[in-house]
């Protein structure tokens, strides 16, 4: 049974569309990240769900048990701000307690409940302090300790480690994951941080201008995009996307001889390929070049832009350590046809059974 399901929830605002008719199921005890750039509606969404905005159609269920009527207060879930929320007048002993006394529950459990939650996230020695005298990392903790002292099930974040530096983000980051399997909590997790999603979430929902573009594990996100908008949105950097040129009923890139695709159903096709699948080569022994437009060193490896003949968008190649290289030079490059990826150029969808009819050759592909 799904802890929460939301089916075909629509939201609109004017003549603007803000959710599409969403649909999806979360497991009891799982991560869920919604992701998507600005502006593609998940924080109108968790809003939704949270009763802090009101669908204009559709239904949202806890447990079988609709709920798209209650108010914000009897929908038994926790919420996790960005800005974290916390009262700056109050101490974080108080900041704690604050939901608990609002709801008026028993104040016999206050001192078991504030003793537990705050070694769970180590705050013991701060609940006198306010939070103008906490660490960002701190005013997270006091943030999370108040939505686990409610003991809900259910807990909305939105984009709560926005606001703390790269270093303390990666550990906040494994906090939270960890904080929700000891607790077993059943997690919705905004974002518009591809690394957080990866890294945390059993699974993503990817939104797109208001819609589902795709939900998935993050491996099979990753490794199986359904369109070229997940495909771009997941990974660093983004996958290449280079225009096939047809001849006759094959498909080809830029100057390759050999075809990409031979009698496909679309008669437009892109070719994805990750920066990471492709390799360099002599440029004699490639079946086309590129030439160098600039690079980019990034620690463990260097972004290699290359820009091909008769193809207007540049290719990313990723390659590993420190390598120079020269604006203008020539290199050659390769990739193994098992890692192609093909689209319909118009729709942006991928095309699975042109995938399957990929033209094969003893000799490696190359641009």
């Amino acid at each position: 049974m799904s802890y929460l399901s939301l089916q075909h929830i629509t939201k609109a605002w004017g003549d603007k569309v803000a959710l599409n008719d969403i649909s999806f199921a979360a497991e009891e005890g799982t991560f869920v990240a919604l992701l998507g750039p600005s502006g593609c509606g998940k924080s109108t969404l968790r809003r939704t769900i949270a009763g802090l905005e009101n669908a204009d159609q559709g239904e949202i269920y806890c447990r079988d048990n609709a709920m798209s009527h209650l108010p914000p207060s009897q929908r038994q879930l926790s919420m996790v701000f960005q800005s974290y929320a916390l009262f700056p007048h109050l101490s974080v002993r108080e900041n704690l307690l604050f939901g608990l006394k609002a709801r008026g529950e028993d104040k016999q459990t206050f001192a078991a409940r504030l003793a537990e939650v705050s070694k769970l996230m180590e705050l013991e020695k701060l609940l006198d302090r306010q939070p103008s005298q906490l660490s960002g990392g701190q005013q997270q903790r006091v943030a999370l300790g108040r939505a686990v002292i409610a003991r809900h099930r259910l807990c909305l974040m939105d984009e709560p480690l926005s606001n703390l530096d790269a270093k303390l983000r990666q550990s906040m980051r494994r906090e939270i994951r960890a904080l929700q399997k000891k607790l077993g909590l059943t997690m919705l997790y905004v974002t518009h941080d591809q690394t957080e999603a990866m890294s945390m979430a059993d699974s993503i929902i990817l939104l797109n201008d208001g819609r589902i573009e795709q939900h998935a594990t993050p491996d099979d996100l990753y490794n199986n995009p359904a369109s070229i908008f997940a495909a771009q949105f997941i990974g660093a950097p983004p996958m290449n996307i280079l225009p096939l040129h047809c001849r006759g009923s094959a498909h080809y890139l830029s100057r390759m001889v050999a075809p990409i695709v031979i009698d496909p159903d679309e008669s437009a096709l892109s070719l994805g390929l990750r920066a990471e699948d492709i390799t360099l080569v002599e440029p004699n022994n490639a079946q086309l070049t590129a030439h160098v437009i600039s690079y980019e060193y990034m620690g463990a490896d260097t972004l290699l832009v290359c820009a091909l003949a008769n193809v207007t968008d540049a290719l990313t190649v990723k390659v590993p350590g420190m390598q120079r290289f020269e604006e203008g030079s020539l290199v050659g490059l390769q990739w193994s046809p098992s890692q192609q990826y093909l689209f319909a150029s118009h729709s942006g969808k991928r095309c699975w059974l042109a995938e399957q009819t990929l033209y094969s050759c003893e000799k490696k592909y190359a641009v």
